[in-house]
């Protein structure tokens, strides 16, 4: 009998927002799975052991993920680390991979669920609280109201100009390197009256930064930052 991969989500930093599905979950699998090879310096598996404390005694998995844009070395990348999860599965583990925020949102687990899927064996999600969400009630903001849209984008996306300019609330996520060239855009539009904007660097830490304005949002690259922008009537 073949085990289980499950993809979990352990929310956006504070461990008091982990689900109790989660923490069962991680109770339940055999094997944790991590995004960085040295455990002490992944954030999801520092949020989950504080709610889960025999996580530390668990069997662990864990290899750094690296960051690249150029498709065909993700694919390689995924696909020889899935290889060590494969067998485990098949010998009837049950995996539990966890990741920050949410499985589905830009998740280092959606190439590996998809790969497992592909060989035919059952994974499971377990959702988390997201970022945005987090970012949003740090902030004392709503998302949306009445019929507003969201969107959310990437901050690598190269029709972010034009994105911005759509109406409702727009999340912007893994700005990265174009930071600078998103926080000039909003800056723009925020003082010609267009938008209002928040943002929030590591949602829920201890090193939980809250910025209320584009002009404040800082230059440099930060992974963990999400900008929410919401179209002013």
């Amino acid at each position: 009998m073949t085990g289980i991969l499950y993809g979990i989500g352990v929310g956006p930093g504070d461990p008091e927002q982990i689900t109790l599905k989660a923490v069962k979950a991680i109770k339940e699998c055999d094997v944790i799975c991590l995004p960085k090879a040295d455990k002490e310096k992944c954030r999801a598996y520092q949020i989950a052991v504080c709610s889960v404390p025999e996580l530390r005694y668990k069997k662990i998995i864990s290899f750094d993920f690296e960051m690249t844009r150029d498709g065909a070395s993700l694919f390689a990348m995924h696909k020889e680390f899935y290889q060590h999860y494969k067998q485990l599965i098949m010998d009837g583990y049950n995996l539990g991979f966890l990741t920050i925020g949410d499985p589905t949102i830009y998740s280092t687990f959606g190439y590996i669920m998809k790969l497992a899927k592909a060989d035919g064996f059952d994974v499971e999600i377990v959702n988390g609280i997201t970022s945005f969400c987090g970012t949003a009630a740090a902030c004392g903001i709503l998302i949306s109201e009445r019929d507003e849209h969201i969107h959310i984008i990437s901050g690598q996306n190269n029709n972010i100009e034009y994105i911005l300019k759509l109406s409702g609330t727009k999340i912007i996520m893994k700005s990265g390197k174009n930071i600078a060239a998103i926080k000039e855009l909003l800056i723009d539009m925020e003082a010609q009256g267009k938008i209002s904007v928040c943002a929030v660097i590591d949602c829920g830490m201890e090193t939980e930064q809250i910025f209320t304005s584009a002009v404040t949002i800082p230059d440099n690259s930060r992974y963990m930052m999400t900008i929410i922008v919401k179209t002013i009537p």
